[in-house]
């Protein structure tokens, strides 16, 4: 039976597409490498896998509209937060700044003049994919501009990633308590619910950092003393 769920898991799909996927001629290299190891297994112990936990600021939400602005991310091992792996990313985008954003993520013309080109950047942030399971809060943002910007770029769909939500972790945490909680899941909020300090909001690292902290506490509240596997806790973004 265990063998029957392995292998119908969302995650074992997963991996079958990027079987299917690095198999094809003329993959370009950064997603080739990216793609080249398998990904975990749905038995993988939390403690045991690499993260990396990211974050975009953008000129707003549609990605076949919008523009990325920064980006910035950091490796959580053993589940513990590396800040010593810390990026934090200004792209060249400069003539892309809406002052509608600006007044929320405060990024200005003039903190992108000198950033890297886009496509380098999105470079830079595959290549520290490779090898990990994501981790955001509200992933449906970071992820739509990412296929879309893999669909535009290498005409590829969406790249067979494993990726954990934050706001999805909190929303189930809130569901298996008698208190249904405030219905409030923006990143400070439900940092502020488990006593967790404020940071600056709306700035991509310290965004992640933030998240990566709430990553493991409520892996933690969820799952106790047990270890957790990774089957256990993804859930199918698509």
């Amino acid at each position: 039976m265990k063998n029957f769920l392995t292998r119908f898991s969302p995650i074992s799909h997963l991996e079958k597409k990027r079987q299917t996927l690095i198999e094809q001629e003329n993959l370009p290299s950064v997603i080739a490498e990216l793609l080249e190891d398998p990904l975990p297994t749905p038995e993988s112990k939390l403690k045991d896998l690499e993260f990396l936990v990211f974050d975009l600021e953008t000129t707003g939400l549609d990605p076949e509209k919008d523009r990325i602005l920064s980006v910035g991310y950091l490796n959580i091992n053993n589940l513990l937060v590396d800040i010593s792996s810390s990026v934090h990313t200004y792209v060249q985008a400069e003539k892309h700044v809406k002052p509608e954003a600006a007044v929320i993520n405060h990024i200005v013309p003039e903190m992108l003049t000198d950033g890297m080109p886009f496509e380098v950047a999105m470079e830079e942030l595959f290549r520290a994919m490779k090898g990990k399971v994501l981790v955001v809060h509200g992933a449906i943002v970071e992820k739509n501009f990412i296929d879309a910007y893999v669909k535009r770029r290498y005409n590829i769909d969406s790249l067979p990633l494993i990726w954990l939500d934050t706001l999805i972790l909190e929303k189930s945490l809130i569901r298996n308590r008698s208190d249904s909680g405030t219905g409030d899941y923006q990143l400070a909020s439900v940092r502020e619910r488990h006593g967790l300090p404020p940071y600056l909001a709306h700035n991509a690292l310290s965004d992640s950092i933030a998240t990566g902290e709430l990553f493991i506490v409520l892996a933690k509240l969820i799952y106790g003393k047990t270890s957790p596997q990774l089957g256990g806790v993804y859930r199918d973004l698509n």
